[in-house]
């Protein structure tokens, strides 16, 4: 039984490395690079807004395995429709409208800065006169980062869940010796090694971009690069937003 527990974590952990590698990368970080490009403390402080964004999937996985782990102990079955549940759209739905009026916003500000600066104008940072008073609702604080993670889990939690809770029920079947509170605990413990597996990438990339952008000096070039971020933004929202409405035809 103990064998089996350290194959699932194992696999739990390998699942979510490769997720983090791929989907989850490419939702994290064009969102937070602009929060990257802005705060100081090398690549500690670019792990830290990582840590921030990921903290709450983190949280929502491991409780979700609990969930399912304990489930899987009572009901001794598959909870696969949960990933056919509406929730898993509608969190799809909201990241993709963040991600394109988020992505929007930063390309109109970079532009103009580098407009600004073309002509010879210094106006210093630009901000809209609105959204300039809404940093809790973009992954610029500690307060936006929580935020915009806790909404892209809702976009991940589902799909990422079916990928072991399988494995999780199996293991929890076949083992006569297992209690509810044991069950739990094995489903949360596999989700929490996934979790951590698919924050892994995000904070290392950001820990890395984080020391090369403080090593960059010029400011032309950081809002090149913040800008191409906003692009990414912005065609990652578009493709989001399409994909879920023809899945929910």
């Amino acid at each position: 039984m103990m064998f089996d527990v350290l194959i699932l974590l194992a696999i739990g952990f390998g699942w979510g490395l490769r997720r983090g590698a791929s989907v989850c990368a490419t939702l994290c970080l064009p969102a937070i690079f602009p929060t990257i490009v802005e705060q100081k403390g090398g690549w500690k402080g670019g792990a830290k807004v990582a840590l921030l964004f990921n903290l709450p999937r983190i949280v929502a996985l491991t409780a979700l395995g609990a969930v399912v782990g304990l489930a899987g102990f009572i009901l001794h079955g598959s909870l696969s429709s949960l990933n056919e549940t509406w929730i898993w759209s509608v969190g799809y739905i909201l990241v993709g409208v963040l991600m394109l009026g988020y992505g929007a916003y930063v390309y109109a500000t970079t532009t103009n800065r580098l407009e600004d600066i073309a002509e010879g104008i210094d106006c210093g940072k630009m901000t809209h006169p609105i959204l300039g008073k809404l940093g809790f609702g973009t992954p610029r604080g500690k307060a936006g980062l929580l935020l915009w993670g806790t909404i892209v889990s809702l976009a991940c939690v589902g799909e990422t869940a079916i990928a072991v809770e399988g494995v999780i029920v199996g293991i929890i079947g076949s083992g006569s010796s297992v209690s509810a509170g044991t069950g739990a605990l094995i489903g949360a413990s596999a989700f929490l090694m996934f979790s951590i597996g698919a924050a892994l990438p995000s904070l290392a990339i950001a820990a890395v971009g984080s020391s090369l952008v403080e090593r960059e000096k010029r400011e032309e070039r950081l809002l090149q690069l913040t800008r191409a971020a906003a692009v990414i933004m912005i065609v990652v929202g578009i493709v989001l937003l399409v994909t879920t409405a023809l899945s929910l035809m």
